[in-house]
Order: structure tokens, then C-alpha cells, then sequence
């Protein structure tokens, strides 16, 4: 993974983060009665000067910098710097140099975290031995060209299509219908998310299908989600949006 470049913001947030003057920093700590915390501090700010990149982690408000030998953890507005040791626990890693922490951070093992996508209320297509997991909003059009495309693919890959209602009212309704339906028949849910018929199954009844969404939605927002269709390949990879060449994407070329 190409290491990510500055983003204008956080870049010029660091800047002047690096450039207060060092007095400030030890007349701070001369009111406390020490000197060194305030040295410290002086030192972490002249290496904010000379960072070598930057990388973006899955958490909001954290950048992961190199700057000098070291490895800093960054508040998006500067003012925090976190000196580690860090490590990333859904890989058992820690994390030792920006290429390593960004490409942990763009993938997911979701038998390490324990995740079945069955209890997401996962849709299965196909038989092959690789799982793909795919989420998906039923009214989402990016979502609907994505599906075309996988029964082709279906004799390779497993598919499971999570249903997530991202786009308001009328994707909690789908949801809901192709959640309780898929308790009594996955099948005839699978067939209807495929085929875009979900508006006729029946409304459901008092909570059935409920409990599913409710895990898809969390762990979306664990997995930091913010649009669909969005995939999780065979190795973990990570992919928000219809990969270009989808067939090419999934074997990891």
C-alpha cells in the first residue's frame, strides 16, 4: 500500500503544532517543578518538522506519522501527539513502521475478531471455498450493478451479502423485510435481494428481523463503514465502492 500523502488540514495543523516556541512547553513544567517533560515535548516538536509520511488509520481523529526514527501517533488538530508503544489488536501487531500500519489498517480478519456474517443476517451466493463478504443497501443503484455482477463469479467465491439500510427510511424497511424473511427462507430472501423484489415481500411483524440489522448496523460502524457497497475480500482486503475490475480485485491482482 502507497504510503498516504498530507492532507492539506492536518498537514498545516502539524506545522504550527511544530512551530510553537519551546519556552512555552517548559514554563509549563517549570510551574510544576520539572524540566524534563517540557524538553521532551521540545524534541517531539522538532521532529514534527521533519515528517516522512503520514498514514491515515480506521479511527477517527488519529494520524500515524513518521517523523525522524520514530513513529508518532497525531490528534487531527496536532495538539495530541501519542508516542506509542501502539499496537493493532484485531491483528495481534504492533505496529512498528507506516508501511506495516497501513496495510494492517486495510485489511480485516474477521475469524480472528470472531465475526460470522451469518449473524449480520448474510445472504450466501455461490459455492466456492474463498468468502467475500458484501455489504449492501437493497435501493443502492452502485449496490444493484455490484450484485449483477456476481452470479458470473459465484462457482469461485461465497458470497455473503449483508443487507445495511444506509439510505434512510425506505432501506429500513427493505432491510427489515429481507432480514425476517431470511429467518424463515434464505433462499427466497437471496432471490429477492438479487432480483430487486424486496418491496413485495410482506411486512414483517413485531421484531422479526430486527436483531440482524441491529448487528450489521454496529459492526459497520465498527469496521468505520461510511458508504456502500462495500467489500472485504478473500485476505482481508478492504474495498468502499465497485472495485474497477472486480474479478481482478478479488483474486488480489
Amino acid at each position: 500500500m502507497k504510503r498516504a500523502t498530507k492532507r492539506p488540514l492536518t498537514a498545516m495543523l502539524l506545522a504550527l503544532a511544530a512551530g510553537v516556541p519551546a519556552g512555552v512547553g517548559a514554563q509549563t513544567d517549570a510551574v510544576n517543578g520539572a524540566a524534563s517533560p517540557g524538553s521532551e515535548a521540545a524534541g517531539i516538536r522538532a521532529e514534527l518538522r521533519a515528517i516522512k509520511g503520514m498514514q491515515r488509520l480506521p479511527v477517527a481523529g488519529v494520524q500515524m506519522i513518521e517523523a525522524g526514527e520514530r513513529l508518532l501517533f497525531v490528534s487531527a488538530n496536532g495538539r495530541y501527539v501519542f508516542t506509542g508503544p501502539a499496537w493493532d489488536l484485531w491483528h495481534g501487531a504492533k505496529l512498528t513502521s507506516l508501511e506495516q500500519g497501513g496495510r494492517l489498517a486495510a485489511r480485516i480478519d474477521l475469524k480472528r475478531l470472531g465475526l460470522d456474517p451469518a449473524t449480520l443476517g448474510a445472504l450466501d451466493l455461490g459455492s466456492g471455498e474463498r468468502e467475500v463478504v458484501v455489504y449492501v443497501d437493497p435501493r443502492c443503484p452502485h449496490c444493484r450493478g455490484l450484485l449483477d455482477k456476481l452470479p458470473a463469479l459465484a462457482e469461485r467465491f461465497r458470497f455473503r451479502l449483508v443487507p445495511l439500510p444506509v439510505l434512510g427510511p425506505d432501506s429500513e424497511a427493505a432491510v427489515a423485510r429481507l432480514d425476517c424473511l431470511r429467518e424463515k427462507d434464505q433462499p427466497a430472501a437471496r432471490e429477492a435481494l438479487l432480483a430487486g423484489t424486496f418491496d413485495r415481500i410482506p411486512a414483517p411483524e413485531g421484531t422479526c428481523g430486527q436483531a440482524a440489522a441491529q448487528r450489521a448496523l454496529v459492526t459497520a460502524q465498527l469496521l468505520g463503514l461510511a458508504g456502500v457497497p462495500y467489500l472485504i475480500a478473500p485476505d482481508g482486503r478492504l474495498q468502499e465502492g465497485v472495485p474497477a475490475d472486480l474479478e481482478a480485485w478479488l483474486e488480489g491482482k
